[in-house]
């Protein structure tokens, strides 16, 4: 009931588009603002830019918009301000052409009752061997009943928390269109294996943009620029200047690394 309305093709919109897909955008974000139904402020005059090839850090406390943000790319929340793809406003695009720029893995991704090949391929036939080796699950899958064909259950029930991250993962890689937004993709794997995705994820979207969402900091000294969000503004800068000038930013990447040392 769920899924069939949206399982449509749109042969209409893919007509009348003037679009270049196959063309790298910039991304421009300016003067962002987001509000809750009662009119409190999310976020208020955030910006920050991306380019091919660039990941962007995008962390904060608890509650502080990340997520939010995030789902602003799919047209979940309106916005105030501007988020421009190349020269086109985001919120002016039809659903097809915002389908077409910007690919998304939510914090909480939903896994179909059906095999792990085809909640990646979508109904595609492309092999998917390369994503599950980019998400670091293609030994866990081989060892599987069924290999890829292995049922992952209502929900992605038959799969631990890392296991059902990593899927959804190499779906949105599978998937990826020339904007990729991930919210917290490594949240539920260790450091290594953390470390090991992050260089292929570096591998696959060398021509694409990433919005790296995460509460994670331990990569972010190799990403090209970051924004911090805090008490609904932000702060874009590089991770180096944010160590020496912004003290929650730094207490908290502290905080984590100390963290991370004793737990090893």
């Amino acid at each position: 009931s769920r899924i069939k309305p949206l399982m449509r093709e749109y042969v209409e919109a893919a007509t009348n588009t003037s679009i270049d897909f196959s063309k790298s955008p910039k991304l421009t974000v300016s003067n962002l603002s987001l509000y809750l139904p009662d009119n409190s402020t999310i976020l208020k005059d955030v910006s920050f830019s991306a380019c091919r090839g660039q990941i962007i850090g995008v962390t904060g406390p608890v509650a502080c918009g990340k997520s939010t943000l995030g789902r602003a790319f799919i047209g979940e929340i309106p916005y105030e301000g501007s988020i421009k793809v190349s020269e086109h406003e985001l919120s002016e695009l039809s659903d097809y052409e915002r389908s077409r720029l910007i690919s998304y893995m939510g914090h909480a991704p939903e896994l179909m009752s059906d095999s792990i090949r085809e909640n990646i391929q979508l109904g595609e036939q492309e092999d998917i061997m390369p994503y599950l080796q980019a998400v670091c699950l293609d030994e866990e899958v081989e060892q599987m009943p069924q290999g890829a064909d292995t049922s992952a259950g209502s929900s992605g029930i038959r799969l631990s928390g890392g296991q059902q991250s990593r899927v959804a993962l190499a779906r949105t890689l599978y998937n990826a269109r020339q904007i990729l937004i991930l919210d917290d993709p490594f949240s539920a794997v260790d450091r290594t294996t953390e470390k090991e995705i992050f260089k292929n994820l570096r591998m696959l979207a060398q021509d694409k943009i990433v919005i790296l969402i995460s509460h994670r900091l331990y990569l972010f000294p190799a990403l090209e620029k970051v924004l911090f969000l805090d008490k609904g503004t932000g702060v874009f800068s590089t991770h180096e200047e944010l160590m020496r000038e912004n003290m929650i930013y730094a207490e908290l990447y502290n905080s984590q690394m100390t963290g991370g040392e004793q737990n090893e």
